[in-house]
């Protein structure tokens, strides 16, 4: 006999909380450099920093015929994408993804050099929640935009960075390869869904984020029982279909390990058996799908933007984390 049943919304348009208390350690024109230094002051980068978290955070609530172009204005990489998709998908509740301007920033480090392009890390307290902020500038006659904004995990901590006086090495978007994005790679087939028979060694999957999209899948595929089948895959890149290595970013730490702020797409999809005359989709995702009930399957995409500290001796593991529901498509 068949059975009609109701997606849960927790599984299928999952939407994460990171917050509490976790730690940190330790256009202008381009100012005189020694080249082996940083490429700007700590002071600088600070007040560069809240200028263009400033103008982000105006630019993503903006509206109008005029919205897009204000958002490519002032930012770039997977913090554009996430105001993008913010925009165009219709959320209950996008606070997670919401950029505001902070009271103050302190610069965590800068690129070293002259050279081009050049980046800052920095950080800000918003509502109790600890954020890393990347700001990149293409080359002298550009101004810094904002490359991706990421909320910290309750607890979480980062190694020390080398003096913001001295910067680091850092890899830019166009610098990554294959190599630089092992652990992000490792860390999304580590949180899949099924899980893999052997999970990747390389990562730890015991932080707030992963724990809750483990869990939370588990609980969607128990609801639905054997109504239908349920997955979750991410891909690195935010092309949704295959690893795209551009949107990605590393950041050398003093001990020689990294700070790899990676951009990937989550794709949840539940297809129905012949157990199941429909399945009914809850409010919000109806909404986005045009459609009350499936007969066959439903596709939910999620942009999402990992923070993956790479220690030099053992395993990765996410320090903070956003997700930004994109696309849903139903059938």
């Amino acid at each position: 006999m068949m059975r009609r049943t109701t997606l849960a919304t927790t599984g299928a348009a999952l939407a994460l909380t990171l917050g509490g208390c976790s730690s940190i350690a330790g256009v202008q024109d381009a100012p005189t450099e020694d080249t082996s230094g940083a490429s700007i002051s700590q002071a600088a980068g600070s007040v560069v920093t809240e200028r263009v978290i400033g103008e982000a955070a105006a630019a993503s609530q903006a509206t109008g015929k005029d919205a897009d172009k204000r958002r490519q204005q002032v930012l770039g990489g997977p913090a554009l994408k996430v105001s993008s998709a913010r925009a165009s998908v219709k959320q209950s509740d996008d606070k997670g993804t919401a950029l505001e301007t902070p009271a103050e920033t302190t610069v965590l480090a800068v690129s070293k050099g002259t050279g081009w392009p050049r980046s800052i890390l920095a950080t800000s307290r918003v509502d109790e929640v600890q954020q890393l902020h990347v700001l990149v500038a293409d080359g002298p006659k550009e101004a810094y935009h904002l490359f991706a904004t990421v909320p910290m995990a309750s607890g979480a901590s980062i190694p020390a960075f080398a003096d913001p006086a001295e910067g680091v090495a850092v890899t830019p978007p166009e610098g990554i390869g294959e190599d630089d994005l092992g652990a992000a790679r490792d860390w999304a087939k580590a949180v899949a869904y099924p899980a893999p028979k052997k999970a990747p060694e390389s990562v730890a999957t015991d932080d707030t984020f992963s724990t809750a999209l483990q869990t939370n899948a588990a609980k969607q595929a128990k609801e639905l029982d054997e109504l239908a089948k349920y997955t979750v895959e991410h891909s690195v890149g935010m092309g949704g279909s295959k690893d795209d290595p551009a949107d990605a970013i590393r950041f050398e730490l003093a001990d020689g390990g990294h700070l790899t702020i990676a951009a990937l797409t989550r794709t949840d999809k539940v297809t129905a058996t012949d157990k199941a005359k429909e399945l009914t989709l809850p409010g919000p995702l109806a909404e986005l799908a045009d459609d009350e009930t499936i007969t066959e399957d439903i596709t939910v995409k999620h942009l999402e933007v990992v923070a993956l500290v790479e220690p030099k001796d053992g395993k990765a593991s996410v320090v903070g984390a956003l997700e930004q529901l994109s696309d849903v498509s139903s059938s």
